[in-house]
């Protein structure tokens, strides 16, 4: 039996940042693949909007999530 992890998909994603008066960081995000922009202010913000992005994309992929108990 082969141990070996099975290798994940790649995502190409495309990022624009800047910086907002306060110090905050405030941008958009994208998946290469997609034309919808999604924007965030905050590094919070920004993690949440990461991995909606790559849900979307292991849904479009039909791809199973790795974590959770297996049936």
């Amino acid at each position: 039996m082969d141990a070996s992890p099975t290798p994940e998909q790649s995502v190409c994603l495309v990022l624009e940042i800047t910086r907002a008066s306060n110090g905050r960081l405030e941008g958009q995000l994208r998946t290469h693949a997609r034309e919808a922009w999604s924007s965030f202010s905050g590094v919070l913000e920004f993690l949440k909007v990461l991995e909606e992005s790559l849900d979307a994309v292991e849904t479009a992929n039909h791809v199973e999530p790795k974590e959770g108990i297996e049936s």
